[in-house]
């Protein structure tokens, strides 16, 4: 049976738009009709069941704890709908609960998920912790998505060697430029001499949504509308691009 494609979003620092990034892309494999699972692994203050406004009992910790004291009984118990298509396993309500978790119940979690979605879009932190480590092992891309900032790029640089050192191909980057739109210091030629890799999407300018908070506090995504697509018909491409390039990806 065929499993989902396992794909991890990610940043080196905060505010780069790595949530929103995230969403989109739910959103896009969602209208062309793709199973998605959204796991909110940004443990001590993960917000995509807040951003979404969906009300949920149980999040991964519950589910980690059942499992640890062997009273777990299915997977859709901690997995919550917010549209057709898109399902969500929220992060934990408490963050004290975020270091309880053992990275080693990645695994058991992973194999009752994957046979049920296409995709699988993993919200993580910029931390390196063991949890998240665990998580890039599993997944089959990285998309670190960053700022045209100096700290951002400085940042890249320094994952970008680390990914050399462990002679993985699994990083992707995803130049935001909608984040803060009249905040570019860089080229692209210059963003790649400091950064040492490739800049492999970038959402434009034009992505740029003045009223996001409102639409946040609606718990609404962009591209699930039609009407949006249309309208942001450049950002609605790079999200299409990414979204068939990353599933063909071996």
């Amino acid at each position: 049976m065929k499993k989902a494609k396992i794909f991890t979003v990610t940043s080196v620092s905060g505010g780069t738009g790595k949530t929103t990034t995230l969403l989109n892309l739910a959103a896009t494999y969602a209208v062309n009709g793709k199973r998605v699972l959204i796991i909110d692994m940004d443990l001590a203050s993960g917000d995509v069941a807040a951003r979404l406004n969906v009300d949920f009992d149980k999040d991964i910790y519950h589910c980690y704890e059942d499992i640890t004291n062997h009273t777990f009984d299915k997977i859709e118990n901690y997995l919550y709908s917010y549209v057709e298509g898109i399902d969500v396993l929220p992060a934990p309500k408490d963050p004290r609960d975020a270091g309880k978790i053992d990275p080693s119940f990645l695994a058991f979690l992973l194999s009752k998920v994957t046979l049920k979605y296409d995709v699988i879009l993993v919200d993580s932190n910029q931390l390196l912790t063991k949890t998240n480590l665990v998580m890039f092992d599993y997944s089959d891309k990285i998309l670190y998505v960053i700022n045209n900032e100096s700290m951002n790029l400085k940042g890249l640089r320094t994952m970008t060697a680390i990914f050399e050192d462990m002679e993985s191909n699994k990083m992707r980057i995803v130049l935001n430029e909608a984040r803060n739109p009249h905040r570019g210091l860089y080229s692209i030629t210059d963003i790649k001499n400091i950064t040492k890799t490739n800049i492999d999407y970038i959402i434009p300018k034009s992505f740029y949504i003045k009223n996001i908070d409102k639409m946040v506090l609606n718990g609404d995504v962009i591209l699930l509308s039609d009407r949006r697509r249309k309208k942001y018909k450049v950002a609605n491409r790079v999200f299409e691009k990414m979204a068939v390039a990353l599933l063909k990806e071996d």
